[in-house]
């Protein structure tokens, strides 16, 4: 089992939440968790919060782009930004004598940001350029196609990034209201790995984080969905591959549901060793990418089955893919004591080899307080796999492996 993780958490006068964990280590790993993403938004302003991302670089009150740009350079490293339907993260892996600095550069975009209007203008372009590219990108416009199917009358089925339409009328004064809506200390959190002591942290972070003013916030719109199994067929002109995903419902499985299924998961499509994998690519060379994946997205909330296959081997892959999920169901696919501690084993692996990188501890620790979820819910969570047993498995293979959203993406 995996060492149990210590942390350190503190929320400051402003609100604003810290999370330090030790490691003795000469890196230094953050990660900066703002909630607000895409479900923040409505029709007229998609993509704003992802281009707000983009624009934390573009000047400060302190710093024009280009000095912004060269201190950050001289870190030695770079931040890594990201826009998810909930969630903005900001993250750095750096040396540890680089510490302050980086947390003065990062307190001086999220506080000061301008929005300069020729780099809003600028930046207009390098978002519809991504658009694009993710157009391009037929596995990302299938589960896009996926959302729209599953999630007609909410949120979910527009794209992170925004459209072409909508990017292209984003005003400057519309990036500032939401910046300072959402970018605001009792909206985020700060979370830290490394060899510095909780409140060797603190005393940084308050020092360039603490004169951050609170703001009433506004939650995004909740909403009960309906899943509708259903099968869809879509064409894409200028691809090769066809695209297939299965969807099944997870939403509201019980903590003990929710393991037995990450271990039913390795079994079907999670790996080379992996039913799915032997099936379709080894046995039959009909996909290059296979595999089964689990989303707890809130409102997501899915199983996956997702296959890229030539559109000539659509039809036994089909009948292959069914036959798989069939042969789960009934219990045709040998889960026995020996089979299910391989899987236990290859779990605790995975999840001791995640937990050796500072910046993954980062993840996961900021991941579960930005959930408001207790950070040592995962440490829980492997308790409940080591106890999961084969009538679990079973249990939930019969459970989820039903009445799927099918979607299908074909070549022209």
């Amino acid at each position: 089992m995996m060492k149990e993780i210590d942390f350190n958490k503190t929320i400051l006068k402003n609100g604003l939440t810290i999370i330090t964990s030790y490691r003795e280590s000469n890196v230094f790993s953050m990660g900066i968790g703002v909630r607000v993403g895409s479900l923040y938004e409505d029709e007229k302003n998609n993509g704003i919060s992802h281009m707000i991302e983009h624009m934390l670089f573009k000047g400060t009150k302190n710093r024009d782009v280009d000095k912004l740009n060269d201190d950050i350079e001289k870190l030695a490293n770079e931040f890594d930004i990201y826009t998810t339907y909930h969630q903005t993260v900001l993250t750095i892996d750096i040396m540890k004598n680089k510490a302050e600095a980086s947390i003065e550069i990062a307190s001086d975009m999220l506080k000061n940001s301008v929005f300069p209007q020729r780099e809003i203008r600028l930046e207009k372009n390098v978002i519809c350029e991504e658009i694009k590219m993710e157009q391009d990108d037929a596995e990302e416009v299938s589960f896009l196609g996926l959302y729209r199917a599953t999630f007609p009358d909410y949120w979910y089925k527009y794209h992170i990034a925004g459209t072409l339409k909508s990017v292209k009328k984003i005003k400057r004064d519309m990036l500032i209201e939401h910046y300072k809506r959402y970018y605001v200390p009792n909206n985020t959190v700060i979370c830290i790995v490394s060899s510095y002591s909780h409140d060797e942290i603190l005393d940084m972070v308050e020092r360039y984080f603490g004169d951050w003013q609170p703001n009433e916030l506004k939650e995004p719109e909740r909403f009960s969905r309906n899943f509708i199994p259903q099968k869809v067929i879509r064409h894409k002109k200028g691809i090769e591959q066809t695209h297939v995903i299965y969807a099944f419902d997870i939403q509201g499985l019980s903590k003990r549901e929710e393991a037995a299924l990450a271990l039913l998961n390795k079994k079907l499509g999670a790996g080379a060793n992996s039913v799915l994998f032997k099936e379709l690519r080894d046995r039959k060379g009909y996909a290059y990418s296979v595999y089964s994946s689990i989303d707890y997205t809130k409102n997501i909330e899915m199983f996956y089955i997702y296959a890229g296959i030539s559109e000539e081997n659509l039809k036994e892959s089909l009948t292959i893919i069914e036959d798989i999920i069939n042969r789960f169901i009934n219990q045709e696919v040998l889960i026995d004591d020996e089979v299910l501690n391989l899987l236990k084993e290859s779990f605790f692996t995975d999840a001791a080899i995640d937990m050796e990188s500072s910046s993954n501890l980062v993840d996961y620790l900021l991941d579960g307080e930005m959930d408001y979820k207790n950070p040592l819910e995962f440490q829980n969570y492997l308790d409940v796999i080591s106890d999961i047993n084969v009538d679990d498995v079973k249990d939930i293979a019969k459970k989820v492996l039903k009445n799927p959203v099918i979607h299908i993406v074909l070549p022209g």
